[in-house]
């Protein structure tokens, strides 16, 4: 039975993607004295499960996916974007550049000094800051680099397990500390 199922999820990968959205919305709406995964983290731990799987997804179906991503974000947050910037524009851009700066020389600082490859520190840089559209641009960057496919899989194979390992920690400690994404004090419901 089970190997039926394993056999349809790598034949057809697409049912493998959305089964981790289904499973991963599907536990994310669970709590436990008010804390609780949520539907991202949920998905993306539900994407690692059924990853160890050898779903092989091509690079075709990945990228479609992604752009389905980045346009769900872009048409949620669109329209507060253009306000925000309409009414105090300039002192959040000049605190944005300020931030990446930090973010970035951050991620760079701990992969020096663990000594971590090009992969895992562009898994480590999205993970911990939250940016999966950088995983986009890491991926296209590692596979114009020039390397040997073997060398080049290598690689890339490393960065989501540092995008999952460092988000999920990033969550947590957010969710811990009494924060969420935005800064905002945490409410319990």
């Amino acid at each position: 039975m089970t190997d039926w199922f394993v056999q349809t999820l790598r034949t057809y990968p697409e049912i493998a993607i959305f089964l981790s959205l289904a499973l991963g919305y599907y536990f994310g709406s669970f709590t436990y004295k008010g804390l609780g995964l949520g539907a991202v983290t949920a998905t993306l731990i539900a994407a690692v499960i059924i990853g160890q799987l050898e779903i092989k997804i091509g690079s075709r179906s990945s990228r479609l996916f992604f752009l389905m991503f980045l346009f769900a974000i872009g048409y949620g947050v669109g329209p507060q974007f253009v306000r925000g910037i309409a009414q105090d524009g300039i002192p959040q851009a000049l605190f944005a550049v300020v931030v990446c700066f930090f973010c970035l020389g951050a991620a760079y600082l701990g992969t020096k000094l663990a000594g971590y490859s090009v992969g895992s520190a562009a898994g480590l840089y999205a993970g911990s800051q939250t940016i999966s559209a950088s995983m986009g641009l890491a991926t296209d960057a590692i596979n114009r680099l020039g390397l040997s496919p073997e060398e080049a899989k290598k690689t890339l194979d490393a960065m989501p397990v540092a995008y999952a390992v460092t988000y999920i920690s990033d969550h947590r400690i957010r969710h811990c500390s009494g924060a969420d994404r935005s800064g905002a004090p945490w409410h319990r419901p």
